[in-house]
């Protein structure tokens, strides 16, 4: 191997490293908020759920007497892309005395028409609101989307709202299965 090979080598591995470091601080920085702020109960959950590429804010509200008993929710912004092709996550992880909660809304704002962005393979038009300028869609999961389409100028504009909602339940604390 010459100097050349060797150098672009160690670099390529340290910018591995670097950013494995980062995602696990990321990781850990996140995780220690959430303990701080009472939520101790879902580690894996929220590790499997968050959205760690890039920066991040913490917003922590606390509910007394929430969903089922005391819970606690913290909400994470998250916003990815580059101009007119942003997508933005607000995640509310709660903890309440029975479940690990996650619901997540989006907002995704892309260039061109909604027509052009949106695959009808995936999704099925449930209702086409012309007089308010929406269009919902439904997957075969259930889960809904509705999009809005803007003109500036020339430039056609899509802004595409999604919400979902999905639980783990702690160990010891599952339904019964009938």
């Amino acid at each position: 191997m010459n100097k050349r090979d060797f150098l672009l080598s160690i670099t390529a591995l340290s910018l591995t490293c670097s950013a494995t470091l980062f995602a696990k601080n990321n990781q850990e920085i996140l995780l220690n908020a959430f303990h701080k702020n009472g939520i101790t109960k879902c580690d894996k959950f929220i590790s499997k759920n968050s959205r760690l590429g890039g920066n991040f804010n913490v917003f922590i509200d606390k509910h007394i007497n929430g969903i089922d008993g005391p819970s606690t929710e913290i909400s994470i912004v998250t916003i990815l892309g580059t101009a007119g092709e942003t997508v933005k996550f607000d995640d509310s992880f709660i903890q309440t005395a029975k479940n690990c909660v996650l619901h997540s809304r989006s907002t995704a704002t892309k260039k061109g028409s909604c027509s052009s962005n949106i695959n009808l393979k995936n999704w099925t038009i449930t209702s086409s609101m012309p007089k308010k300028d929406y269009t919902a869609y439904e997957n075969k999961f259930g889960v809904r989307m509705y999009t809005k389409e803007l003109s500036v100028g020339e430039a056609k504009i899509c802004i595409i709202e999604a919400s979902l909602r999905t639980k783990e339940y702690q160990k010891g604390k599952e339904p019964k299965r009938r």
